[in-house]
């Protein structure tokens, strides 16, 4: 299948800069992914939010799915075949969970849920496979949280919560999310060190400026991890990871209101209602679930998600459900009973690291569109290039993402 590419300018011969030094070292770019993918990101502040009953951000999934379908795969699984049965079968049990619950007054629509989880599910394995050239992806993600800074600034993009970095990402959360996770990915597109330091920094101040402290509790830990992890034996791994989870926990009780953050008072008491709220519905819950669109509350006439992802998938797939979810994130991304591991294969770790920690407060994480590209990334480091895959440039450039 022909491919369409430009190649990046390099730039580092004309500014002797670290923005210089991120172009040249970004290398050729598929137009296909590169596009489909940074609309995606946008997908929630885009003018546009809805094509009749379809929302724009699940109609470009659908259109990155269907590209998909006509891309040569250039990865094999391997040892990790099994996760495409598995990630069937429990599409299929969470489906018939829905299918069999009694919904409630304000539940979303489960059959939509399952069909975006579907298609997030689809672009998660053609990444992985090489079908979805994932290099192309994560930079059109990255440019597009790149350029929403100066629009969201300009007043171009909406502010859709006071002041914080939303535009073209639409939701706080989802904004947090995005640049914790996305900006710890892109480090696989760069090689330079000058590149890798201007992502972080970029990622970070980014991140502050969405206002989420989670994502950038979460951020510094998936950064830390990528530091730390590679000194250290698999035990060490697990010293660290108990002393990340230790420290996110202590942040998030003792010093979630000081300095920039000392004005939180109100917007934290209605968390703390909605989480009171959420808990109660957990106690509620059998151990299959009570549907997908079930993770909601009503406060003051209002409906108000869960902002616990792991409480979400409890409460809609039951233990079966969030047992499996942790699993593949754990397993997939963060790998905690593997030792010394290829250096690229620590970034989908600390991006692993960020995901688990956002999931914790910032509503619905988990089967995101980030958490499906995180995932998807981890696994084609894990995969082998295939054995009739020609060895051509573009090839090889995609074999060492």
């Amino acid at each position: 299948m022909s491919e369409s590419r430009f190649s990046v300018v390099p730039i580092s011969t004309l500014v002797k800069d670290g923005a210089g030094h991120v172009a040249s070292s970004i290398g050729s770019i598929r137009i296909p992914e590169f596009v489909l993918f940074g609309l995606l990101m946008a997908g929630g502040g885009l003018p546009i939010s809805m094509l009749g009953p379809i929302p724009v951000g699940h109609l470009i999934l659908g259109l990155i799915c269907a590209y998909g379908v006509f891309q040569r795969p250039t990865r094999d699984f391997g040892k990790f075949q099994l996760i495409v049965p598995a990630l069937v079968l429990a599409l299929f049990y969470v489906g018939m969970v829905s299918l069999f619950a009694d919904p409630s007054a304000f539940a979303a629509e489960w059959q939509e849920r399952l069909l975006r989880m579907s298609a997030v599910t689809v672009m998660m394995l053609f990444l992985a496979s090489g079908r979805l050239e994932l290099r192309s992806a994560l930079l059109g993600c990255f440019v597009v949280l790149v350029v929403n800074v100066p629009l969201f600034y300009a007043g171009l993009v909406p502010d859709t919560y006071g002041g914080y970095l939303t535009g073209l990402i639409g939701d706080k959360n989802a904004a947090g999310l995005a640049y914790a996770v996305v900006g710890l990915l892109a480090l696989m597109a760069v090689r330079s060190r000058g590149a890798v330091a201007t992502i972080v920094a970029f990622s970070l101040a980014a991140t502050w400026l969405t206002g989420s402290r989670t994502s950038i509790a979460a951020f510094s830990a998936g950064v830390a991890w990528i530091v730390l992890a590679p000194r250290l034996p698999m035990v060490g791994k697990w010293v660290l990871g108990a002393v990340i989870a230790f420290t996110v926990n202590l942040l998030a009780e003792d010093y979630s209101q000081i300095g920039v953050f000392s004005d939180r008072e109100g917007s934290d008491l209605l968390r703390q209602r909605i989480d009171a709220a959420s808990l109660e519905r957990v106690e509620e819950t059998g151990f299959f679930g009570q549907g997908l669109g079930e993770a909601y509350v009503v406060l003051d006439d209002r409906t108000w998600f869960f902002h616990n992802s792991y409480w979400s998938a409890l409460v809609e797939g039951g233990w079966p459900w969030v047992i499996f979810l942790v699993a593949v994130s754990v397993l997939i991304m963060v790998r905690p009973f593997k030792g010394q591991v290829p250096s690229r294969q620590y970034l989908a770790q600390g991006a692993g690291v960020a995901v688990l920690i956002c999931a914790t407060r910032l509503g619905e994480v988990l089967y995101t569109n980030v958490w499906g590209i995180a995932v998807g990334a981890a696994l084609f480091l894990l995969s082998a290039k295939r054995a009739d895959e020609p060895l051509d440039a573009s090839t090889q450039q995609a074999s060492t993402v």
